[in-house]
């Protein structure tokens, strides 16, 4: 007698149920590590910037040895005439680039302005090799610290605009009329040198988008989004991360700060009162300018 064993044939997969369980799980892991993600990119694009801005401020303080301890004219200097229409206008990417070897460093990972070709926009003032029509333009991210008098609705009052005394030479660490750099700023360690200032014109060629001071749109506001008293949207180069930015001091490091970490009073600005020539736009003026003075 034949006995015949049948074996029943079991085929086991997932359910309806067990699927939609999984597809929630492997959501909510997606949900929870993207930003995680994207925060270690930014990390990691964060401490690029702050390696450019120091391979920067070290090219400015290589400038000064080479050139009886000076810093650079933010705006630079023209060898054709007095009128920034005529000759080859170096602003200070032009003239430390001999330093830097490397234009790439001059643009932050995270300014993302469409420059375009090199319009001839402005005065054109253009460095040397720059005034090739329809050449791809380099993109500039970071300025000196310099003080502009007609930004912000500076008044006149009745000092010199440029050259020694006035006031923003007496403010800044690089002045038009050249003269001593790191040896006329009392507190190199506290004095900020170059900042980001991110804009669709500031580029390789242009010798007149090349400062920047707390005031400035660019600084401040995304798109230059100010409007008279108040920032309508904040942003711009002072928060380029989250809530703040990297930023070269006057004796060649590079550090992260907030905004309103470089306003706090340094030294003397402590009981100084507010100038009489001082704009009374507490949002785009602030008082005391902390770090922005030399003046400490």
């Amino acid at each position: 007698m034949h006995m015949h064993t049948h074996r029943r044939r079991c085929t086991f997969g997932f359910t309806l149920i067990e699927l939609l369980v999984v597809i929630a799980i492997i959501a909510i892991l997606a949900a929870i590590l993207f930003p995680v993600f994207a925060q270690a990119k930014m990390a990691a694009k964060k401490t690029v910037d702050l390696s450019n801005v120091k391979q920067l401020a070290l090219s400015v303080i290589m400038y000064g040895n080479d050139y009886d301890d000076s810093y650079p004219f933010s705006w630079g200097w023209g060898n054709g005439g007095t009128d920034w229409s005529t000759g080859n206008w170096v602003p200070w990417q032009g003239q430390t680039a001999p330093y830097v070897k490397n234009q790439s460093i001059w643009l932050s990972p995270v300014d993302n302005w469409n420059r375009g070709t090199d319009p001839a926009v402005g005065n054109g003032n253009y460095v040397p090799g720059c005034s090739n029509p329809g050449a791809q333009s380099i993109g500039v991210t970071y300025s000196m610290n310099y003080l502009d008098v007609w930004d912000g609705g500076y008044p006149y009052d009745g000092t010199a605009w440029w050259g020694p005394g006035s006031v923003q030479c007496d403010m800044s660490p690089t002045c038009d009329s050249g003269g001593p750099g790191e040896t006329s700023v009392p507190q190199v360690a506290t004095t900020i040198l170059m900042a980001p200032r991110p804009d669709n014109y500031h580029q390789w060629c242009q010798g007149w988008a090349t400062d920047v001071f707390f005031n400035f749109s660019e600084f401040l506001c995304p798109n230059g989004s100010c409007s008279g008293t108040q920032l309508v949207t904040p942003g711009g180069g002072a928060t380029m991360f989250n809530n703040g930015t990297n930023y070269a001091l006057c004796d060649g490091h590079a550090k992260f700060m907030t905004l309103g970490a470089s306003l706090v009073a340094q030294g003397a600005q402590s009981t100084a009162p507010v100038p009489t020539y001082w704009p009374t736009n507490d949002i785009a003026w602030p008082w005391p300018v902390g770090m922005w003075d030399k003046r400490q």
